[in-house]
């Protein structure tokens, strides 16, 4: 992993070799990371394609119940994004049908969870007690008390603990923090999210919502973390239901301001995912849809703003490597903000099934 070290590369390869029992593995010149993925869905093949374009890193391990899957048929893998699973190969991968299994090899440094959510706490728990890192998909689990046993759970083994929150790293919604944190159009007055697809008919276990925690827990958790991220935790919640599928209209209620909306969920079966923000400052305003990102300013003028580099997932695996390496708590996405994410979703949907009464964070 050249491109995460500088002049000191020489000892944290040493430092990393001493925190993961991996001394015998490591070639000074270049570092291999184990990753494991649990989980071969959607989500795993996705990671699976962004480590492959992280220099030093392997997918040396998988596992999925599917027999299909694990003999490497990706075919029938379906998600609300395009994704071409023919670019995934996993034949050089040790295969496991059970998760204790694969946290049990010793040859893994990393374990990335990929599983329905009801599992997380599960899961994780055990990688770490195992001495594994882990990059457990989002949300972070279905309580409160679950989230703070995973957090509780790291700290004690010393691990990093990660949330797979890609927002964070995705170029649109990482312009959206840079516009609100700079201030340079003034302060923020208004911030809208919009999020929302078809019923996630490819997957089982998405639409039960003792697995998933619903819309709200599993899809709207990305603009939850983002209205966080970029105005803090709100005083109150208050929602109501949005349509006849498992939709919600939300408001996140600061003293003094900024006015923060957050809509969507999951409705007619084989509706597109569309994802939108518009955010409004003094003397400016960014707003992203289907067409792009664009800025306006006071003036009149509105101009596209394009943008490069790694996708989302890329730089989120790679970023979780580069915390592994380091054994560093992940500051750009750490495992407490995730979990207060959790905490208002929980909230929204109490408010929801109280239409709309006020519910204190």
């Amino acid at each position: 992993m050249r491109q995460f070290f500088e002049s000191s590369k020489v000892l944290d390869c040493l430092l990393f070799a001493v925190v993961t029992g991996s001394l015998d593995r490591i070639l000074l010149d270049d570092i291999i990371v184990n990753i494991g993925i649990i989980g071969l869905g959607f989500m795993g093949v996705t990671h699976i394609a962004g480590y492959a374009k992280v220099p030093g890193v392997r997918v040396s391990a998988v596992c999925t119940e599917n027999p299909a899957v694990l003999a490497g048929d990706l075919s029938k893998i379906g998600g609300n994004i395009q994704f071409d699973s023919s670019l995934v190969d996993i034949s050089g991968a040790q295969k496991y049908s059970r998760w204790q299994d694969l946290v049990a090899d010793t040859n893994v440094d990393a374990v990335d969870i990929c599983l329905p959510t009801v599992l997380h706490l599960t899961v994780a728990t055990a990688a770490l007690a195992a001495g594994k890192h882990v990059l457990c998909e989002k949300p972070m689990a279905l309580t409160e008390a679950d989230c703070e046993r995973m957090i509780e759970a790291a700290t004690a083994a010393k691990r990093v603990l990660m949330i797979g929150q890609v927002l964070r790293f995705w170029p649109e919604y990482m312009a959206l923090q840079e516009f609100g944190s700079s201030k340079r159009a003034g302060a923020l007055r208004s911030v809208t999210f919009v999020r929302q697809c078809g019923l996630p008919d490819w997957s089982k276990w998405l639409p039960v919502e003792s697995l998933s925690g619903g819309a709200t827990l599993d899809l709207l958790i990305h603009d939850i973390d983002q209205a966080l991220l970029l105005c803090g935790m709100p005083d109150r919640v208050s929602a109501k239901k949005l349509g006849d599928g498992d939709g919600i209209m939300a408001t996140l209620i600061y003293p003094g301001g900024p006015e923060v909306r957050i809509q969507g969920g999951w409705f007619q079966p084989g509706a597109p995912l569309h994802m939108s923000f518009q955010a409004v400052a003094d003397r400016g305003q960014v707003d992203f849809g289907s067409e792009g990102l664009f800025f306006s300013d006071t003036t009149g003028t509105r101009r596209k703003l394009e943008l490069s580099g790694p996708d989302g997932y890329q730089k989120e695996v790679a970023y979780f490597v580069d915390c592994c390496v380091k054994n560093a708590e992940p500051l750009l996405c750490t495992p407490r903000a995730s979990a207060d994410a959790v905490k208002v979703a929980l909230r929204m949907k109490q408010s929801r099934s109280l239409n709309g009464e006020q519910i204190k964070c």
